[in-house]
Formats: structure tokens, sequence, C-alpha cells
């Protein structure tokens, strides 16, 4: 008889496979579907690029922007359904020249482009002869496709132990939980394994000399590119032992490399001025900027030096001072693992400083006598980019380094803030898409301008007037800020300043309400808009002929 359990199911003999439990169903509607929908389903997904990737991480709390960016939707022709273009862009004139630019830099196969690049870092290095620049292939189907053979590529070099050039790689960023594909202009890969992050612009620099602002914007824009690359020098690799290229100066570039240069004074060059720096990341970053260690100052050790610059660097660009005072864009490198840097027994007597460091190059000898070979190239981003731009208003290509570690522990830090997108879908109203619905030839939307208005009203956004300069729905939010008496139309250092008064009525409400004792409220943006309301009253009072504002 066979045998039962207690629930009278029969227990399968020995030997007999066991039936597998029933699977829970799956999800009808998953985040790839919810974003299609989100943006129309015939509709083409526009691609998140490094340029909008950083004006995304410079407003994180604008969870409008980030949902529209995830799914694809065109902000340009969404604002222009809106009654709101954009008026910035590129012009078709400056986009060919920037082109015709990008192709005489890295001519004959990018090696005046690496070339440049050599002689910015002035590491006493042999330069690249003829035929020494390897420019592997990276053509490969979809996006997906091309991030694979650009991970495969820069393992390649970097293995081999020479100069590449990797011509618009294709590198995977993670954004709020989505997969934003960038291309960079270029990377170059040095013998020593590490990176370096090419950025082709086509404003001059003139006397070593270029437009801050525009600086600024390439260096957070680079910022972005080297956070994604750093994803894939994770997976081919571990960073070296003396901690991240953050502590490394291109004068002290390679893995046994530990001393800088002590005549690099005299090879400093031009520096180009820093931009003017945002009052929100100013306040954002108060009080951190002590914290910030300059890259003169910095050994591979991770202590700082008193005299001198460290490694004979070239100049150097100073960006975005506000985004400088972060404390996690300097900080001290990390301690070796104890197991690296100990040699084997057998080989202790013979271990030189560069074994010690390399476990796999000591165990390699074959006696006291033996002679250690090279360390291993180990993949590692340097936080020093290559900016190239025109030359005194002509078409010959100029570079200078730039530095763009603070811009990457704030574009760190402020992605890390943003909410995933899966949760702002999952907070909007059933039914809610940004589908234009354009006639067969794709160019008029027929959509009513009042369902798409509330669609797009449906997510929280968090304009300042920066927005302007970087998003093309910011016209919209501004008028939408503007009827609805937001102070956030005022600026960010105002919205900061006023602390929880968030209307202007409730403004000028709390700086006309004055008690009988004029006694102190306890909030100081309160305390602050009545004295500045008593000294606007008594200077109209001294002078009646004056027409009061309005």
């Amino acid at each position: 008889m066979p045998r039962t359990t207690a629930a009278g199911e029969p227990v399968p003999a020995a030997g007999a496979p066991r039936p597998r439990a029933a699977r829970p169903p799956r999800q009808a509607t998953g985040l790839r579907q919810r974003l299609a929908e989100l943006r129309g389903p015939a509709t083409t997904p526009r691609p998140l690029d490094a340029r909008a990737l950083a004006a995304l991480a410079a407003n994180p709390g604008c969870r409008r922007r980030a949902l529209l960016d995830g799914a694809g939707v065109d902000k340009g022709a969404l604002a222009q359904a809106l009654g709101a273009p954009a008026n910035f862009g590129q012009s078709q004139f400056a986009h060919q020249r920037g082109n015709s630019f990008e192709a005489r830099v890295k001519a004959d196969g990018g090696a005046d482009l690496v070339r440049l690049l050599h002689e910015r870092l002035r590491d006493g290095t042999e330069p690249p002869g003829p035929g020494a620049v390897a420019t592997p292939d990276l053509t490969a189907p979809g996006p997906q496709g091309r991030t694979a053979r650009t991970a495969l590529a820069l393992r390649e070099a970097t293995e081999a132990g020479r100069w590449a050039l990797l011509d618009h790689p294709m590198v995977s960023l993670d954004v709020a939980g989505s997969p934003a594909f960038l291309e960079p202009d270029a990377v170059v890969v040095h013998p020593d394994g590490s990176w370096t992050v090419v950025e082709i612009k086509s404003f001059p620099m003139v006397d070593g000399s270029a437009d801050p602002a525009k600086v600024g914007a390439a260096a957070r824009q680079s910022a972005v590119y080297a956070l994604a690359l750093e994803r894939v020098a994770s997976m081919i690799g571990e960073p070296p032992e003396d901690g991240d290229d953050a502590t490394m100066t291109p004068g002290a570039a390679g893995p046994a490399n530990t001393a800088g240069a002590a005549g690099a004074a005299e090879a400093a060059g031009p520096v180009i001025p820093a931009p003017p720096a945002d009052a929100a990341e100013a306040a954002e970053a108060a009080g951190a900027a002590d914290a910030v260690v300059p890259a003169e100052a910095v050994t591979l050790a991770g202590t700082t030096e008193a005299a001198g610059p460290a490694g004979a660097a070239g100049p150097v660009i100073p960006t975005d001072p506000a985004e400088a005072a972060d404390p996690t864009a300097a900080g001290p490198a990390d301690a070796a693992d104890p197991a690296d840097a100990a040699p084997p027994a057998d080989a202790a007597e013979a271990a030189t400083p560069v074994e010690a460091a390399d476990p796999a190059g000591a165990t390699a000898l074959e006696g006291p006598a033996a002679s250690a070979g090279p360390a291993p190239a180990r993949a590692r981003v340097r936080h020093q980019v290559l900016l190239v731009c025109p030359k005194d208003f002509s078409n010959l290509p100029t570079a200078e380094m730039v530095d763009v570690r603070k811009q990457l522990a704030v574009t760190r830090r402020q992605l890390d803030r943003l909410t995933r997108i899966e949760e702002i879908a999952a907070a909007l109203p059933e039914g809610t898409t940004f589908d234009l619905r354009l006639t067969d030839d794709g160019r008029t939307p027929t959509r009513p301008l009042e369902e798409l208005t509330a669609a797009v009203d449906a997510v929280d956004a968090a304009y300042a007037p920066e927005c302007l300069s970087a998003c093309e729905l910011a016209a919209h939010c501004r008028t939408r800020s503007r009827g609805a008496g937001l102070v956030e139309a005022l600026g960010r250092g105002v919205r900061g300043e006023l602390g929880g008064l968030t209307t202007v009525d409730a403004v000028l409400t709390a700086a006309m309400e004055r008690p009988a004792d004029d006694a102190p409220t306890g909030d100081p943006a309160v305390d602050a808009l009545r004295r500045a309301a008593a000294l606007r009253a008594e200077a109209l009072a001294s002078r009646p002929e004056a027409v009061p504002c309005r």
C-alpha cells in the first residue's frame, strides 16, 4: 500500500523525481513595459547622453526629469506640444564645426591626439612612435553589443600594455534603476593600464584660457564618463594597492612609481580660471571645503607634501569651486591589502618593493638570483581628463588637463540621491502617459493640450532658474511655478533662505504682519523679512515724493 502524507498526498518512491513547486505568476507589467507605455508604444526612446545626465545629477530632486529621461521621452517635442518650446540648443553650424574639428583631432589613427596627451602629462616616458597606437574596432549591433565590445577592447588593450585609442566607445551607467548608455568622444589606454577620458569641445582656448562656465560643464560631463568607466575597470581588475587614481598625478603614473618629480614647478603651464560657483552646490557642500586636498599636494601613499607640487604634472585646469567643496573628492587612499603586501616566505629575501606589492610577481621567482618581471597592468581610470579645444580661434587643436575628482564625487553622490524610476512610476495615476499621438508623418501631435498638461503635472518638479540652460521643459515649469506663486522661481538661494515659506504670498504675509511688542518670532527667516519691511517703510517715509514699489 503506498504511503501518504498527513495531507493525504502520496509520497514519491525513492529515486523518483519530485514534483516541482508551482512558480508564482510573473507581473504582467514590468518596468520596461511601463516606461514604454509612458512614452508611447510607437515612440522610439530617446537615449540619455552625458550632458543630460550631468544636468539631472545637478538637480536630483526633480522627479519629473528623472522619469522623463528614464522613459526616453523627447522633452523638446513635449515642450513644443505644451506651448513652451525650449530656447536653447546647438546650432547646425556649430554642430558641423564641432564634427569637423573632432575629425581633425582624430586624424591619422589618433596619433596626434595621443601625442598631445603625452606632452601634457610630462611624465618623462618615451613618446609613442609611429604605429604604436592601437585603434580597436568597436563595431557591434545595438547599444548592449557596443557596450560589451568596448569592455572587451579595454580589457585587451590593458593586458597588451601599449597605447590604444578607443574612438567613440560606449559604456553604461545605472541611473535611478534604469541603464543609460553613454558615448564619450574618446578613451586613451596607457601602457601602465590606466585610462584617460578625452573630451573634445569646439569652444576656443585663447592663451591657455577658456570660458570658465564651459570648462565646468565639460568637466561635469567628463565626470559622468569617468564614473561609467570605473564600473568597467572594476570588472576588469582590482585598483592598485596605493589607492585609486584620485591620489595619482600624471607625473606619477604607473603602479610602481612612488616618488614624484621635484622639478615640476617650471613645467607648469597656463591655468584656466575657475568658473563661478553655483549657490545650491556651495550651500550643499558648506563646511566641507577644508577637507579637499589639492592634487599637487597628494602623493601615491595618500599623504601631503609641504614643499613643491607632486609629480611632474602638466597644467591642470581648476573647475567649479562649488563642486570642489566635497569631502569625498580627495580622501586618503585605501590601505593596501595585507595579504597582497606580503611576499611568500621562500622569496621574502629576494623580494623588491615592487614584488612586495605584487605577490604574483614574487611567486614567479625561481631563486634569489632571478630577476622579477614587470608588474601586470591593472585597469584604473585617471581622474584627470584631457580637454581638447581649438587654439586661438583657429582649427588647430590644443589641450589641457582637467582635474575632475571633485565633479566625480558630486555626480556620484547626486546620482545616489535620485529616486528610483519604478517608485516614481508607481505613484502616478492609472493610465498616465506622455504619448503625443503624432500623425502618420510623425510631426504633428494630436493629443489634447489639457490632457497632456495634466499628465506632466502629475509628476512633481523641482524648478530653478538654472534649469533654463539645461532642460527643455524649463519654460513650462517656470510658467507653472510662477502661476502657483512658488518661491522656487526666484532661485535656489532665495528658496534656501526662506526656510518653510514656500509661496510668495506666505512671504509677504510674514513680512507685513508685525506684532505690537515687536518681539522676535524665533524664525530667522520671518524676523529678517520683518526687519527688511521696517527698513523699507522707514526709507519711503523719509522721502514722501518717492514712488513706492508695486
